[in-house]
């Protein structure tokens, strides 16, 4: 009778073990799946309005930029400082249904001119370290644009003849239009750094 007492006692015990192992498998699985749910929804907050990366496709920025570059591009500073002369943006192409990724040239306000191979900006021919040619071609008929508000002028560092789809081709670009600044290389590994 003792045994039977103290095997009944023994089978409750485990049988109580048991329901609270099952409902700490039940809390745990709850637990991480609110923390996948949490990182989840920050990642998407991060890569939707703070920063996220893209890849150069094209030639249009080289040498500075080569295909397969991989870039990561800052989606809230130009929100709260605006965009400034020589920064890389990623915007919503004009013309088709992708991002490209070109440098600023002129900011509302400006004249922009394509003279004698060069660019003049309010004038003054705009020294550019950066491209690839000493030539930059104008690509249509069009080779003076006075840059409205709200848009920007944007060109490619390749110059060279079709080297680059920008500004030249489809006109000043709506700021709205801007996902964001290109600020940092981190592919391939042998470029990484600051633009």
């Amino acid at each position: 009778m003792k045994k039977k007492k103290e095997y009944d006692i023994l089978q409750q015990y485990n049988l109580r073990r048991v329901k609270m192992s099952e409902k700490s498998n039940k809390n745990s699985l709850l637990e991480w799946v609110v923390v996948i749910a949490v990182a989840f929804v920050l990642s998407m907050v991060i890569k939707s309005f703070i920063l996220s990366s893209t890849l150069v496709v094209g030639s249009s920025m080289n040498d500075t930029l080569k295909t397969r570059d991989r870039l990561f591009v800052n989606r809230i500073s130009f929100m709260v400082d605006d965009v400034d002369y020589g920064d890389i943006v990623e915007f919503k192409s004009p013309v088709e249904d992708k991002d490209y990724i070109k440098r600023v040239i002129g900011l509302p306000g400006d004249t922009v001119e394509i003279k004698d191979d060069k660019v003049l900006l309010n004038g003054k021919e705009l020294k550019e370290s950066y491209t690839n040619s000493d030539r930059t071609l104008a690509i249509t008929d069009q080779t003076k644009w006075e840059v409205e508000e709200g848009k920007v002028f944007v060109l490619g560092d390749n110059r060279l003849p079709n080297g680059s789809k920008d500004s030249r081709d489809f006109g000043t670009i709506d700021k709205d239009s801007i996902v964001g600044i290109a600020f940092f290389r981190f592919y391939p590994f042998n470029q990484i750094g600051t633009l």
